[in-house]
């Protein structure tokens, strides 16, 4: 490309950017649109959740689609010969090896694009199994054409080991679950270390004279090591680590539950809905591995500015947390020290809904509460073992809920046991049996549970209309019991529980 090349993009792009400017808001009604238009994509499961699968809806399938369909094209159109197949096939492989090593860690990843943790992964699935593909598309070729590969030579001998080698052991680690359940760890680190030695055959692999496709590999590597020196400068400036102590946790046992509060010295902005990666660096009486252990935990606590602790409720299933739970209930815990990344996630905006229904069952109770404690100050400033152990946080929720006698906050508990141990008081209804999911839904989003008020009524009552009373200044009504009453948005909770 040479200078007037570069100047005719330079004025087209200029050009291009005045003519967007002009008719943005023509764009915000087709944007509007396509969101519209995106439900209908988004929503519906075309396969759902599978052990090896799924969930896919309709937009997952066509853009897996395009993307192999892009990949083949580039491939194989216009390719004059099998060679030249090959050798665009371990061009892509390379290329779309580049998202493999964009970030360090997943949930950085979703902080910078904004998107949710699940899109990342698919990402990272995709990329992967296309340019494992694409590999072994170049080594058939090479295969094919029979060309001698002598191994004294480092090129060859590093084509082995990626192509045959760190790849396929990839993905069988990837598709094999046994591995990640026995120890994910163990997994983890082992994937990494593969796709360490992969990106280094590759690099050793490439012919060093030609720029392309090993420009490439370098801009793998440098934006890998420029997002990790970024999340390293966060984490050290988001937990203070040379102004202020560093951050303690007290782990305690709530009724078969870790509670962790960490007190944290310098304080963080922690919107609802939102998790942290917790790292516990040196706790060698619990787990020796927890030094290279790192946990993502939903934050309970919120709070209008920056919290100064921290809570969380942990689920003890195996491994760390289940240690964590057995040395809390036996008091062998003292203050570990914690360091977290984050806040990540992305947080929901509830202000604008007159009616918000969450449902919860299980340790997914405690998930809801920061959302709770948001929308209850939200509204006040005017702008089984499971649930036993949540049973505290609820209480504090609704305690929260009497200012002013706002008690916008309705829990409906349905318990699959007819016994019910511990009583709810009056704030929250308990159902027996399972919670009836589609009417429940259904009746929200008819809005047969939101008050109306009276001045939506097509015909106007006879007893005010020559009352001369301004309608500004009248009380709004409900349909329902024509009562003087202010209209609230209210919030709905169902929680469901399961047996003893």
């Amino acid at each position: 490309m040479d200078w007037t090349q570069l100047y005719a993009l330079v004025a087209a792009g200029t050009f291009s950017m005045f003519v967007l400017v002009h008719f943005r808001k023509y764009l915000n009604h087709v944007v509007n649109y396509l969101f519209l238009l995106s439900r209908y994509l988004t929503y519906p499961r075309l396969v759902h959740r599978h052990r090896f699968l799924g969930p896919w809806s309709p937009v997952v399938v066509i853009m897996q689609l395009v993307y192999i369909a892009a990949n083949i094209f580039c491939v194989t159109f216009p390719a004059s010969s099998i060679a030249e197949i090959g050798r665009r096939a371990g061009t892509l492989a390379v290329i779309n090896m580049v998202p493999l090593f964009a970030g360090p860690h997943f949930a950085f990843l979703e902080d910078i694009l904004g998107t949710s943790l699940a899109t990342i992964h698919l990402i990272h699935r995709s990329a992967g199994i296309m340019t494992f593909s694409l590999s072994i598309v170049h080594a058939l070729v090479i295969a094919e054409s029979r060309v001698s590969l002598l191994l004294d030579l480092p090129p060859n001998l590093f084509a082995v080991v990626s192509h045959g080698g760190s790849s396929l052991c990839l993905l069988i680690l990837l598709t094999v679950p046994i591995f990640r359940r026995l120890s994910y760890e163990l997994f983890l680190r082992t994937h990494q270390a593969l796709a360490t030695a992969t990106a280094y055959s590759l690099w050793r692999h490439l012919p060093s004279k030609e720029a392309f496709p090993l420009v490439y590999v370098y801009i793998s590597a440098g934006l890998f090591s420029v997002l990790l020196l970024v999340q390293i400068i966060l984490i050290v400036h988001r937990n203070g680590i040379f102004r202020y102590h560093l951050s303690r946790a007290t782990i305690t046992d709530c009724h078969g539950a870790v509670h962790l509060r960490i007190r944290h010295q310098k304080g963080s902005k922690i919107d609802s809905g939102q998790y942290i990666n917790l790292w516990i660096p040196w706790m060698p009486f619990v787990s020796f591995w927890s030094l290279l252990q790192t946990h993502p935990f939903m934050v309970i606590s919120w709070t209008p500015g920056k919290q100064d602790t921290i809570e969380l409720f942990v689920q003890p299933r195996r491994g760390l947390t289940r240690k964590l739970l057995y040395h809390a209930a036996n008091g062998h815990l003292r203050n570990p020290v914690v360091i977290f990344s984050g806040p990540h996630g992305t947080s929901i905006a509830m202000d604008e809904y007159e009616s918000v229904l969450m449902v919860a069952s299980g340790f997914g109770i405690a998930a809801h509460l920061s959302s709770l404690k948001k929308l209850i100050y939200g509204y006040n400033a005017r702008l089984g073992p499971d649930g036993i152990g949540a049973q505290s946080f609820l209480n504090n929720a609704l305690e929260e809920d009497k200012l002013d006698d706002g008690r916008i906050l309705l829990i409906t508990i349905h318990l699959e046991s007819h016994d019910i141990v511990i009583p709810f008081g009056k704030r929250a209804t308990v159902y027996p049996g399972p919670a009836p999911l589609s009417r429940i839904f259904l009746e929200e989003v008819s809005g047969e549970n939101i008050n109306q008020p009276e001045k939506q009524k097509v015909q106007q009552d006879p007893s005010t209309a020559d009352s001369g009373e301004p309608e500004r200044l009248r009380k709004p009504r409900l349909i329902e019991s024509g009562q003087t009453k202010d209209t609230t948005r209210d919030g709905k909770m169902l929680v469901m529980g399961k047996q003893l």
